[in-house]
């Protein structure tokens, strides 16, 4: 890990160099102010129960500012209310040169998939799909780098080296011996047209990281947690595979990703998920697409200029599979789960929007039946 630090380090400095000989620009300091808000109502139930968990909850408020120090130095500081407590999310200094790509200290989303790099306040469901949740968070502090020009825009590349430090800590890791986090992405886009707003895109994505449990919802945020452990493992890695399109009001999305999880005796927990989903536009809009992950809708007449908005329909299918040996380990928890989702989004304005979402969820449960689940949000950000 060492060496992958100071070779990330020398490229930023070489980079430096190169920018500050050809930067003769007068540039004016830039600050942004950006927040989002996100309230959530749920009802969950499963088939063979008569009782409902009825809940709601703010599932995300963020407040950030940004800007630029000059043409190749900026900066970003946005913080998340989880509980009512503080915890950094985008936490970064960037150095930005568009010749050899950008570099970051700090906290930022980690390269690890289409799903998770699409931004909270652009993903058309409520939560990204179960296989997002493989990694310890979305957000981790260290060492990013990224370059989306090459061939013209058609290749991208995105590396990170981060800690294992908790954002409710600040991301304070004070154990970097026991290992650190490597993510690596890589993508091409084989057909870009944006006057037919149509394209293709083509991912592979890869992490490396020390053991720790693996815990997930099946796309709700207020229902109950699967909990899997794996005896005696040391490592885990991840290999995961992306495909989108666009055409027009119509898109779809698909990722396949495997957890490898390893101990001291070389036995391997295999762990695989899935998603598939598709979008469409009522209305004519379509699902804008930059630097990898998709962007803000835009409606073509909002509520604002006497129009309805924009109005999506979506489905999406999610599965999760555990090898015997997962299962041996954990007798108690379902050897699958899968989860299909219907939802309904209108847009008002391209900064509000309402959203929701029926799911049915089938873990196999013969006592209590499929978890079924009805999700309402308000959704705005300035």
């Amino acid at each position: 890990m060492k060496h992958k630090v100071l070779f990330l380090l020398i490229l930023a400095l070489y980079s430096i160099k190169i920018s500050s000989q050809s930067n003769s620009d007068e540039f004016k300091k830039t600050v942004k102010i950006n927040g989002r808000i996100q309230y959530d109502y749920e009802f969950l139930k499963r088939d063979k129960t008569d009782k409902w968990f009825n809940g709601n909850e703010f599932r995300r408020v963020y407040l950030s500012t940004s800007g630029s120090l000059s043409s190749y130095f900026k900066y970003k500081v946005e913080l998340g209310y989880a509980h009512g407590l503080p915890i950094f999310k985008d936490l970064y200094i960037k150095y930005e040169n568009k010749q050899i790509g950008n570099f970051y200290m700090g906290s930022k989303p980690e390269p690890t998939g289409l799903d998770m790099m699409t931004s909270s306040k652009y993903i058309p469901f409520f939560e990204r799909a179960m296989l997002t949740t493989m990694q310890n968070d979305r957000n981790g502090s260290g060492l990013h780098y990224d370059n989306f020009h090459l061939l013209n825009g058609r290749l991208f590349l995105q590396l990170a080296l981060t800690n294992n430090g908790k954002a409710g800590e600040g991301f304070k890791d004070a154990n970097l011996e026991l290992g650190e986090n490597f993510s690596a992405r890589i993508g091409v886009l084989p057909l870009l047209n944006k006057d037919k707003n149509a394209l293709w895109h083509i991912g592979v994505n890869f992490a490396n990281r020390p053991y720790k449990d693996l815990k997930f919802r099946p796309e709700n945020h207020m229902g109950e947690k699967y909990h899997y452990v794996f005896p005696d493992a040391k490592n885990r890695q991840t290999i995961g595979f992306e495909l989108a399109g666009v055409y027009s009001s119509f898109s779809v999305q698909s990722e396949y990703k495997t957890l490898t999880v390893t101990n001291d005796i070389s036995k391997n927990y295999n762990v695989s998920s899935f998603y598939v989903m598709g979008s469409y536009f009522l209305t004519g809009e379509h699902r804008p697409y930059k630097h990898g992950a998709f962007t803000r809708v835009k409606p073509n007449v909002d509520v604002e200029h006497g129009g309805w908005g924009a109005f999506e329909l979506l489905v999406r299918f999610s599965k999760m599979h555990f090898s015997n040996d997962v299962i041996i380990a954990n007798p108690d928890n379902p050897a699958e789960v899968n989860n299909l989702t219907f939802g309904f989004n209108w847009y008002l304005t391209s900064h509000i929007k309402l959203m929701y979402n029926y799911t049915l969820t089938d873990d196999k449960n013969q006592i209590l039946g499929n978890l079924q689940g009805n999700l309402i949000r308000v959704q705005l950000d300035f």
